[in-house]
């Protein structure tokens, strides 16, 4: 099967995410079930308590790869966007999009930098061994934290967004 470029540019936004989608859940089904299925029960050499998967590392690359472009993606959209508003007006439709997202990008910063100051670095046992790395203990614990507020946030915000047209009514 020959993809063509031409054929790749007429499909809308949509469609193409939506192949990007069906094919990143295809290719996690399938690393999940290589992982799952094919030598699974392998035991681990210096201690046969525990099991060393066969692809371990298959698995990890996978979604080291799939951070890296999550990050990558994240940063072309935001200094895509940046570029796009500082182009246009800072009013669209009287809302302030320009200080809506600076407004946003300090309060995401300020966040990160409060929960990894105020992360623990107390050490974790992990199989069996003492892990006591200061810094990537604080990092866990910030992205671990930032994500537990930030989806407290959201479900704050949809919920108020849910009852706007209680709102509505009673006034």
């Amino acid at each position: 099967m020959k993809i063509r470029i031409s054929k790749i540019r007429d499909l809308s936004t949509e469609k193409i995410s939506q192949r990007v989608l069906y094919g990143l859940i295809g290719l996690t089904v399938l690393i999940f079930a290589l992982f799952f299925l094919v030598g699974y029960d392998l035991p681990y050499i210096d201690d046969p308590s525990f099991n060393a998967p066969l692809l371990t590392d298959v698995l990890l690359g996978f979604m080291v790869v799939l951070v890296i472009a999550a990050i990558a993606v994240a940063i072309f959209a935001v200094v895509r966007a940046v570029r796009k508003s500082g182009r246009s007006e800072s009013v669209v439709n009287n809302i302030p999009v320009k200080k809506i997202t600076v407004t946003v990008l300090i309060l995401l910063v300020v966040l990160l930098l409060g929960t990894f100051l105020l992360g623990s670095s107390q050490s974790l046992l992990i199989n069996g061994k003492d892990f006591t790395d200061t810094l990537w203990l604080k990092v866990a614990d910030m992205f671990v934290n930032t994500s537990l507020i930030l989806i407290v946030v959201a479900a704050v915000a949809v919920i108020y967004g849910a009852t706007r047209y209680y709102r509505k009514a009673e006034k």
